[in-house]
C-alpha cells in the first residue's frame, strides 16, 4: 500500500484521521493521543481548549485565552511542522518559542 500523502506525522503517539469510503481509505491528516491537537494535510492545525478559562478583556474587548506553557510550545510544534510540510516556511515562528 503506498504511503499516506500529505504531511508526516507530527508526533510519536498521533494516529491518523482516515476517511473510509466502502474499501478504500483516504487520510485526511493526523490526531494527537490525548485527541487536543488536529493537523490536516491542508496546513491547518485545530487545538482544543477549555473555553471556561477565556475571559474578555475590557480594555481591548478581545477575548484573551490562557494556555499552559507546555501545551503552547507543542501547539506551535505542531503549527510548525505543518506549515514547513506544506510549502510556507515560516521564518518567524521559531522566535515565538
Amino acid at each position: 500500500m503506498p504511503a499516506p500523502k500529505g504531511i508526516p506525522i507530527p508526533e510519536a503517539k498521533a494516529f491518523r484521521l482516515d476517511e473510509r469510503v466502502y474499501d478504500t481509505r483516504r487520510t485526511k491528516g493526523w490526531m494527537s493521543a490525548d485527541e487536543r491537537i488536529v493537523a490536516i494535510h491542508t496546513g491547518q492545525v485545530l487545538f482544543e481548549f477549555d473555553t471556561t478559562t477565556a475571559d474578555w478583556d475590557e480594555i481591548t474587548g478581545e477575548l484573551v485565552v490562557r494556555i499552559h506553557q507546555q501545551d503552547a510550545k507543542r501547539i506551535l510544534r505542531w503549527v510548525r511542522h505543518a506549515a514547513e510540510h506544506t510549502g510556507y516556511f515560516a521564518h518567524r515562528l521559531d522566535e515565538l518559542d
